[in-house]
Order: structure tokens, then C-alpha cells, then sequence
């Protein structure tokens, strides 16, 4: 195996590792030393990737953004009605939430201030700007359905930002079973917030997108 293959490979072993140890024990409790046990490496190969903790939370929060970038991105390059491509980001953003629960989880800890998990603040400067990210692809399919007449004449800043609150807002009920304890599912959520916020973004007069299937 090439050395360069072989050292992706232990990177991603640890932050692995790394990911589960800090959903496990909680970020406080983990060490570079039990980082080093869990990967079944010595704390000389871990510093070599990584200088101290904070550094290896960060990765695994930044790979957690891209993969959510990339999603956002390819959602929002179809050549579909933007009402459409609006409905696919969340959908795209639920089947993030289903199929990476550990990344999801590890994304949000730093927003959480009872975590008590300090960034040093280059590192937090990153992960703010993904973040801003997401809400930016969003802001430029809604500019281009206000251009082509898809969408109504709001400004296109605020409505991105709303509907990605409105987005963080379901799986943050659904992560507290704020909705279980109303027997409400988080795809019967995600289906009645497309239906209403879409009854307020469509122009009028403009053919509707169709109703989706859910899945």
C-alpha cells in the first residue's frame, strides 16, 4: 500500500474513532491518549495528524460540513423549478440526519454552550463559514426562482436564513422527542413545514411544483 494511501487511511480511522468517543464519553472526558486507544495507535502516530483535540474535533466537524455542502450543492444544481430544489435541500438535509446520525450529532455539539467546548477561534471562524455556506445555496436558488419568476419577490438573505432556522428548529425537536411526545414524525414535520412555507413562496399565477412522495 503507498505511504500516502496508508496515512489517509489512519487519518480516517481516527477520526473515526475519535467521532465515537466523543458521542460516547462527551468531549471533556476524551484525551489524546484514549484517541490514541481507541484508534489501536500510539500518541506519537496522533500527534503527527493532529496537534491536540481541539484540532481533531474540528476535522470531523469540518467533514461533517462538506459532506453536507456537497448535498446542498448537487440539490441545488438540477435544472428543476426552484420550489422543487428548495423541497430536495431538506429532503437531502433529512436523509443527512438518517444516514450520518454520529456526524449530525458531532456538527451541532459546538453550537450547544452547555458542551462547554472551546474552538480555538481560527478553527470555529472555519466552521461558521460552512455553515454560512449551507444558507448561501440555499439564498442562490431562491435568487434565481425570484429571477425566473418561480418564487416571490422577497429578499432572498432572509428567506434563506428562515428556512434554515425552520430546518435546524424540526431536528432540534426531533433530537429533545419534543415531537415523539406529540406522535408526530420528523418526516410528517419536514412534509407539513414544505407544504406551508411553500404556500407562501410560490408566485402566484406560476405552476406549482408537484407534492412530493415521501421518502
Amino acid at each position: 500500500m503507498p505511504e500516502n494511501t496508508k496515512q489517509l487511511n489512519t487519518r480516517a480511522l481516527i477520526l473515526e474513532r475519535a467521532r465515537e468517543l466523543f458521542l460516547s464519553q462527551g468531549y471533556h472526558k476524551a484525551t489524546m491518549r484514549t484517541i490514541a486507544n481507541v484508534a489501536g495507535i500510539s500518541t506519537g502516530p496522533l500527534y503527527f495528524y493532529f496537534r491536540n483535540k481541539a484540532e481533531v474535533f474540528f476535522h470531523i466537524c469540518n467533514e461533517a460540513f462538506d459532506y453536507l455542502i456537497e448535498d446542498f450543492r448537487r440539490v441545488a444544481s438540477e435544472d428543476n423549478h426552484a420550489g422543487i430544489r428548495l423541497r430536495n435541500i431538506y429532503y437531502a438535509y433529512k436523509a443527512f440526519y438518517y444516514q450520518e446520525p454520529q456526524l449530525f450529532e458531532i456538527m451541532h455539539l459546538p453550537n450547544n454552550a452547555m458542551q462547554g467546548i472551546d474552538i480555538p477561534q481560527d478553527l470555529q471562524e472555519v466552521l461558521n463559514h460552512k455553515s454560512q455556506e449551507l444558507v448561501k445555496i440555499m439564498e442562490g436558488v431562491i435568487q434565481e426562482g425570484i429571477v425566473r419568476q418561480e418564487l416571490r419577490p422577497v429578499d432572498p438573505c432572509k428567506l434563506a436564513l428562515y428556512l434554515y432556522s425552520a430546518t435546524e428548529g424540526i431536528f432540534l425537536s426531533s433530537r429533545m422527542n419534543v415531537l415523539q411526545q406529540y406522535d408526530v414524525s420528523l418526516d410528517d414535520m419536514i412534509d407539513t413545514a414544505i407544504d406551508l412555507i411553500g404556500l407562501g413562496m410560490i408566485e402566484t399565477g406560476r405552476e406549482c411544483p408537484p407534492k412530493a412522495e415521501k421518502g
